[in-house]
């Protein structure tokens, strides 16, 4: 935020210092970038500069200094970026801004060359109208081959008339091409444009520190000349005029050309900038390189569907969202034992992540290079000492030159093999300068004995500040938001009480089955892998009472409070299914062979809670959780008592908050409200929706996933949406006695269910029994649950 902040305000002042003391236009140019992280960032600072109130937009032009040709999608070109992001946020806010002054190439004009005429030739019109002596401004970006805006050394190198083309005297368009970046050719304007801007600013990703530090030497070099005294003011041309480094970590360095005399020109030299930097104002700007911290995410079980499936693809949309200190590394750990085929980082990559990363929305080869560059690959046998040894001595090669080593383990392991994963850790691979950070994945055992095992062998090693437990559910969006749905409004907090609460339904619905994990799920069924933690956890958010801060321990503090005053489950008030099908699965038949008899693993159960506290006394909390039901979906439904049917407006459906948790994010409160008419009277009321739609309410891009919203928290020391050993006992202690009951005592056989339907019919009348009424949307009794289709 302090990069695009620090950027904008040096834009802002070049536009506002221009608008106040000079007549006429202003002439702006943008660059456009390559890769989704970069492009991310240019949106960002666009949407900025929109906002900005000094800028009057009908004095400004705007044209494009680069622009990708033949693109497959329109959010791949950059006058898209441009129009998306700036153009549309001005007009958003009722500014105007004429059509005619956004300026860019025709890309449906074609072949390439007819299409560089045509803009060149608009081009030169604005500038001999608008700014005959250069733009005022423009945004370039330095690529880690040294290329800026469209002009790539890799093109200009093969032939050396493409280079003079590149810096003809005279203002105009070329058509480029490139090997490094998506979407290969491009229109790009010539350096002179470039070259007699007033003001440039450029950018500096990750990746071309280097590059600028290599451009910057080998021009100061290019411009000494045997008189000391020509050779002191030649050295000053790119050395900075002034630096500011924010709190943030933000470096900005002004540097400006004391000479308008050409240097000799140099043929197909390394990089354009040089070239660039003999004339103007250049304004460098990067994220300021943490030397103090290492970061390292060491994934066990790298080579594992999990990892790959989940950790890799959560840590790559945390590079893509610029989530992750630039100073990480990303090493990758498994046992050759069981996956053979991985021994080192190449192997990795190409086996296992480039297919499965390479095939996530809008990613881009710069983007998957960008990534690869993070990665490491250390095979390590779990129990051979000479591995972790190797481990550790990659780390801390990694970590080298800074002061603080710090690393998080992700255990994308079975849990058998947690004690000894973090016993090696903590022997052979804890850091003696930097945090230790160690992420464990459920199962967290099968039941309150195994927990207790688990979190013993786990405390021998590690305190219980080292221990992230993962429960994914915690960092959904809607489920992050109940806390502050039910005490950032006071209001709608005190609705949560059996005062006015007649019910409330945490339903977990999928569509699907059990496939590629049937051993997994017939040794814990759905009670274990989905009520136990995921719903006991959402459970714990809707019933708590405030915590005395939102700081981690306190905010848990109070789960375990109410977690503690739940009741063990009544097991008449539990109803367990098994869809039709279950017992012809491949894996399923293997294990009813082993054990002698049908599987009696429930694939759905509904199972209904009560709390002894005040707040919550005499409320049922019904519980539903399935497979293969008729729609996929988890959602939270606070149902209201229903008004006596002598009241005001008579017989009433029952109002009801409704949080959905996927899919489609959303909150609504369903309420009665009258309808419009001339024919209708003042009784004639309906049920009708106040929604709110987080991604249309916040303009959000995307929403992050959970896996990523709890490995960014572990790295930066987050600890609200884990679970503490405590909790995990209590969660163990409600659902022991019932899951002994069903597996030993009664043996009970779960009942049948069809594919595609609501699951048994016993389930719907134990929800019946408990006061829940279904209505449809306009407040109809009957079974049509989803309100938006």
């Amino acid at each position: 935020q302090d990069f695009t902040a620090k950027s904008v305000d040096y834009i802002e002042d070049c536009i506002v210092t221009f608008l106040d003391s000079r007549p006429g236009n202003f002439v702006l140019g943008f660059t456009g970038t390559n890769g989704r992280l970069r492009r991310a960032r240019a949106a960002d600072m666009m949407i900025s500069l929109a906002d900005r109130p000094s800028i009057d937009w009908r004095r400004v032009f705007v044209f494009l200094v680069d622009e990708r040709y033949g693109f497959e999608h329109e959010d791949d070109c950059n006058s898209h970026l441009v129009r998306e992001n700036l153009i549309k946020r001005i007009r958003r806010r009722r500014l105007p801004f004429p059509d005619d002054h956004f300026i860019v190439p025709d890309t449906s004009i074609e072949p390439l060359a007819a299409c560089v005429e045509d803009y060149g030739e608009r081009l030169r019109a604005l500038l001999e109208k608008e700014a005959p002596n250069g733009p005022h401004l423009v945004t370039l970006g330095l690529g880690h081959e040294q290329s800026i805006a469209g002009i790539f050394p890799e093109w200009y190198k093969e032939d050396p008339e493409r280079w003079a083309l590149a810096t003809a005297k005279s203002f105009g368009v070329i058509g480029t091409e490139t090997r490094s970046f998506e979407v290969p050719l491009r229109v790009s304007v010539n350096l002179r444009v470039i070259r007699m801007a007033e003001h440039a600013i450029l950018y500096l990703g990750n990746g071309s520190e280097e590059a600028w530090k290599e451009v910057k030497e080998a021009f100061e070099k290019s411009v000494k000349v045997p008189s000391e005294r020509r050779a002191s003011k030649r050295s000053r041309v790119a050395a900075p005029t002034s630096m500011h480094i924010s709190s943030e970590g933000v470096l900005l360095i002004q540097a400006r050309s004391t000479s308008r005399s050409s240097l000799p020109a140099q043929s197909c030299p390394a990089s354009p900038l040089g070239y660039v930097l003999q004339h103007g104002h250049v304004t460098v700007v990067q994220l300021k390189v943490d030397q103090e911290n290492h970061y390292s995410v060491i994934v066990l079980g790298a080579a594992g569907d999990l990892a790959r499936k989940k950790t890799f693809v959560s840590l790559f949309h945390l590079h893509l969202s610029r989530s992750l200190p630039t100073s990480l590394s990303i090493i990758g750990v498994d046992d050759p034992t069981f996956h053979p085929d991985v021994t080192d980082v190449d192997a990795f990559w190409n086996l296992r992540l480039e297919p499965h990363l390479g095939a996530e929305k809008g990613a881009t080869g710069h983007d998957l290079l960008e990534f690869r560059s993070r990665l490491s690959f250390v095979p390590v046998s779990m129990g051979k000492r000479e591995g972790w040894n190797a481990l550790n001595s990659r780390i801390r090669e990694l970590a080298s030159g800074r002061t603080k080593d710090n690393r998080v383990y992700y255990l994308a392991l079975p849990s058998f093999l947690f004690g000894s994963a973090v016993e090696r850790i903590r022997q052979d691979c804890w850091s003696e300068t930097g945090f230790v950070r160690v992420i464990v994945e459920k199962p967290f055992g099968r039941n309150l004995q195994e927990a207790q095992a688990l979190s013993a062998d786990l405390s021998r090693h590690l305190d219980e500040s080292h221990m992230y437990r993962i429960d994914h559910y915690l960092a959904k969006t809607l489920v992050l938001n109940i806390l502050t749905l039910r005490f950032a409004n006071r209001e709608l907090g005190s609705l949560f009480h059996s005062h006015h609460v007649a019910n409330v339904r945490i339903t977990f619905k999928e569509d699907v089955g059990v496939e590629g994990r049937a051993g997994y799920f017939d040794s814990y069924g759905i009670i274990r892998d989905i009520m136990q933690n995921h719903l006991m956890q959402v459970l714990s958010l809707i019933a708590m009472e405030a915590p005395a801060s939102l700081d981690a321990e306190d905010v848990r503090d109070e789960k375990v409070k109410v977690l503690k005053q739940i009741r063990s489950i009544n097991p008449e008030d539990c109803v367990i299914g098994q869809y039709i099908g279950y017992q012809d699965d491949a894996g399923i038949k293997k294990i009813n062979e082993a054990q002698g008899f049908p599987s009696r693993t429930p694939t759905f159960a509904v199972a209904v809670l009560y709390l002894d506290n005040e707040r919550w006394s005499g409320v049922p909390f019904i519980m539903k959780a399935g497979k293969f039901l008729e729609n996929r979906h988890t959602i939270v439904r606070v149902q209201f008592k229903k008004a006596p049917p002598h009241s005001l407006f008579g017989d009433q459906p029952q109002n009801e908050l409704v949080i959905r948790i996927q899919p489609n994010e959303a909150i609504y409160y369903k309420m009665l409200a009258k309808m419009p008419g001339l024919s209708q009277g003042t009784r004639d009321v309906q049920q009708t929706v106040l929604d709110l739609d987080l991604k249309k309410r916040f303009e959000l891009r995307r929403l992050p996933e959970a896996y990523e919203k709890l490995i960014h928290d572990v790295i930066q020391g987050e600890s609200h949406n884990f679970v503490r050993g405590d909790e995990l006992e209590q969660a163990w202690r409600i659902f022991d006695p019932l899951l002994e009951t069903l597996e030993v005592h009664e043996k009970r056989v779960p009942e049948a269910y069809h594919i595609g339907s609501r699951g048994p019919a016993l389930a719907d009348a134990l929800i019946d029994r408990m006061g829940f009424r279904r209505y449809t949307v306009n407040g109809v009794p009957g079974f049509a649950e989803d309100d938006f289709g």
